[in-house]
């Protein structure tokens, strides 16, 4: 079966409101988690890459002292291919309750450049790469930053960075709208002397 997709365009003046929409519903159907997880992946090595790091960096400007949201990936400590999978082991040990949220670049059609796709499953990241990760996330975020082809590296390298921080900045705005509407619906975290669920998975 396949996920659930909503797709727009970053320049569409709906575009946060439809997408943080959708993203808070995906939460609210399933509200058991006690904290928000983001996780940015990506590197700023590349200008096409520096998507989901962005986000992260934009997000903890915003949300960096709640004790209830974790970004994870920013400009500053890129989560990407090489600590990807110490990054989950870390979030599955210290956030086992958590909702996570992915976001990442992606290449595509010349035709759906600037797109936004917001997709009910977990982020396969590295596919334009070629690359085999781990999955990320309970649903995930990517924005369509250049066309697929051969030579995916270079594409990657020779992304504008202005559109590139564009798009950040409107998917910043979907995941903080969202977020402040998800928070109020968290469950409260265990205090560590609280034994009523004391499960290991």
């Amino acid at each position: 079966m396949n996920a659930m997709m909503h797709h727009i365009h970053y320049l569409d003046k709906k575009s946060v409101n439809y997408l943080s929409e959708h993203l808070t519903n995906h939460y609210l159907a399933h509200p058991e988690y006690n904290e928000i997880v983001v996780v940015g992946v990506g590197t700023n090595r590349y200008s096409g890459d520096a998507l989901g790091p962005t986000v992260g960096s934009l997000l903890q400007k915003q949300f960096g002292g709640n004790r209830q949201i974790r970004i994870f990936g920013t400009l500053e400590r890129p989560v990407h291919a090489l600590n990807l999978n110490k990054t989950l082991t870390y979030i599955t040990k210290k956030h086992s309750k958590s909702y996570v949220i992915a976001v990442d670049a992606c290449l595509g059609q010349f035709y759906k450049i600037g797109t936004l796709q917001l997709v009910e499953e977990p982020l396969a990241a590295g596919i334009s790469l070629n690359k085999e990760l781990p999955p990320v996330g309970q649903i995930h975020l990517k924005g369509i930053v250049n066309n697929h082809g051969p030579l995916n590296h270079k594409v990657l390298e020779h992304t504008s960075l202005t559109f590139v921080n564009e798009m950040a900045d409107v998917i910043s705005r979907i995941l903080a709208k969202s977020i402040r509407e998800i928070v109020p619906n968290l469950i409260p975290a265990q205090m560590p002397g609280d034994q009523a669920t004391n499960q290991t998975s």
